[in-house]
């Protein structure tokens, strides 16, 4: 078992404590909970879901208003429209108002934590949960339907059309009914997954890696594999999603190898060695690759030629998946002096955030 596989493990357990009121300090050396979108940054960072302003960097709301003990949030914030969905380490699942922060409603019944950001489709609301469920909500907060899984569920959902695909903790991918919760289809991996698969519309392939070394071509419709990466131990433990290039993939493995491969029949185009771990997926950006390694490195390369274009040093460690938003290059940071930073297109830093006490 890695150091990677391990330290997820104790954040399991660590957030398994919160949950049951141990008295743990401040908490949890988990990774910040990062999206963007309308000219906003959204992150979810201990007792907090802060909005900050993506052109300076200014915070505009922070919800709630007052830090509380019992709200503990790391999940990275949906926006949909006008609103916020997010859940917490307390069992809660929120709607905010995306304009002023305020909460619309909360769902509550839910025995686990929400760490996963969800999905929607406008109609429905998809929000894994730790309590072995994914919960189906309509926009009003009330539940629609809810699936049970052997154990929980920590990755955010794709909804792909009628159907929804949930990656477990089960090393089972599963595909269900978005309207009823119904099981489509479920395929096994050798490992958990704790991220979503990426999804070519035009093959309807998913492309998804687990825990257990492996990366994998999987038919959206039927679940059956069409090809598998890693069987001869090329690469380590997959924690992020691939990202999607011309018939071809990107992804990274946790020593920070990355690798390019076919997206028909997964043969290798080409590996890159990005000197250093890292459980955060790419970020593309045109024809640039971004990859955050734990140390607090922000890499990035050409992808035509895997040209080294800049490298910028953080102080602290980097587990989330970088975001792009108005031409900026958004990073969130674990342990480290601020809490975002923010780089233009060339690898210059324009401004940071760090929450106001």
């Amino acid at each position: 078992m890695t150091k990677k596989v391990l330290k997820v493990i104790l954040l399991f357990i660590i957030f398994a404590a919160l949950l049951a009121g141990c008295a743990m300090g401040p908490r949890a050396e988990s990774a910040p909970g990062l999206n963007a979108g309308e000219g906003a940054v959204y992150v979810s960072y201990m007792q907090h879901v802060y909005k900050v302003d993506t052109k300076i960097g200014s915070e505009l709301w922070r919800y709630p208003t007052a830090g509380s003990v019992q709200v503990v949030l790391y999940a990275p914030p949906l926006l949909n429209e006008n609103s916020i969905f997010v859940g917490d380490l307390a069992n809660k699942f929120h709607q905010l108002d995306a304009a002023g922060g305020s909460e619309l409603w909360s769902f509550t019944q839910a025995k686990g934590w929400f760490q996963a950001k969800a999905a929607t489709n406008g109609n429905v609301i998809i929000a894994p949960s730790s309590d072995r469920h994914v919960y189906a909500l309509n926009m009003d907060g009330t539940l629609k339907w809810k699936f049970s899984g052997e154990f929980g569920f920590v990755a955010e959902p794709l909804i792909i059309g009628d159907s929804v695909i949930v990656a477990g903790l089960d090393h089972k991918l599963i595909a269900l009914n978005i309207e009823n919760g119904d099981l489509l289809w479920e395929t096994e991996l050798k490992g958990s997954l704790i991220a979503p698969p990426a999804y070519d519309a035009a093959s309807g392939s998913l492309f998804v890696g687990s825990l257990g070394k492996e990366l994998l071509s999987i038919d959206s419709k039927t679940g059956k594999r069409n090809w598998s990466f890693g069987d001869n131990g090329e690469i380590t433990a997959v924690y992020a999603t691939p990202i999607l290039v011309e018939d071809g993939l990107i992804f990274t493995d946790e020593s920070g190898k990355v690798f390019a491969l076919d997206q028909a029949t997964g043969a290798v185009r080409w590996t890159l060695d990005a000197g250093g771990e890292t459980m955060a997926g790419l970020l593309r950006v045109d024809d640039t690759f971004v990859i955050a390694l734990e140390k607090g490195e922000l890499r990035a390369y050409k992808i035509s030629d895997r040209t080294p274009l800049w490298t910028r040093t953080l102080d602290g460690k980097l587990y989330t998946t970088p975001v792009l938003e108005a031409d900026k290059i958004i990073v969130a940071v674990t342990k480290g002096k601020v809490l975002l930073q923010a780089y233009d297109l060339a690898g210059n830093p324009v401004w940071s955030f760090t929450p106001a006490k």
